[in-house]
């Protein structure tokens, strides 16, 4: 019940975004993701990543930006040809919503950065062909988000961002010689996107 709720009350905040005077692009990318903290590594993980950001100045130079997206994170283990091991891949879908401020005072290149709030929609750890749920990931998920847009027309444009979990996204007891992210134990999402943005208003 209280996906729904959350859920529905993203969307509304949305629409009532679309009513206003607001510039609107699309947004289509890949992410390259990986889990830090579950000793697998390396940005093995391909998934979707699609939505839609509103766009509005806020003065001269500089945009606040919404977003709604659905995004494709987890990890893969990546198997030695030479030596296999069990497979291991953690797929976790999120639904987000960042807030970015944007500054515009670059001819070609927007730079941004900002936070997000995300909703976990799928989870599912496909463990050497056993598929079930990772135990105590957490429901909410709080993200940076660090990346540019280069401009190729007026209308369309190549993306390229960084977002990584601000807490851990699983509450389970912490490894003693697991992984740290700002010194502490956890698991944490961290990726790369690449993509395109193609504006719907000019």
């Amino acid at each position: 019940m209280k996906n729904i709720i959350l859920l529905s009350a993203i969307l509304f905040y949305s629409q009532v975004l679309f009513a206003q005077d607001f510039v609107a692009e699309l947004l289509l990318g890949a992410n390259f993701s990986q889990v830090d903290g579950d000793q697998l590594g390396g940005y093995n993980k391909l998934g979707a990543n699609i939505g839609i950001q509103i766009n509005r100045e806020v003065k001269e130079d500089w945009d606040l930006a919404f977003e709604l997206r659905y995004s494709m994170k987890g990890a893969k283990k990546v198997q030695d040809q030479d030596n296999p091991s069990p497979t291991l891949k953690l797929s976790y879908d999120y639904l987000e919503v960042p807030l970015l401020i944007k500054y515009q005072g670059f001819e070609k290149i927007t730079p941004y950065s900002g936070l997000s709030v995300g909703v976990n929609v799928i989870n599912e750890r496909d463990d050497n062909g056993f598929i079930g749920e990772e135990t105590n990931l957490d429901f909410m998920e709080y993200g940076f988000h660090l990346g540019g847009t280069y401009h190729v027309t007026e209308k369309l444009g190549l993306d390229l961002r960084h977002t990584f979990s601000l807490l851990s996204i699983r509450n389970s007891p912490s490894l003693t010689n697991g992984p740290r992210l700002f010194g502490r134990n956890g698991w944490y999402n961290r990726l790369f996107t690449i993509g395109i943005i193609y504006d719907l208003e000019r």
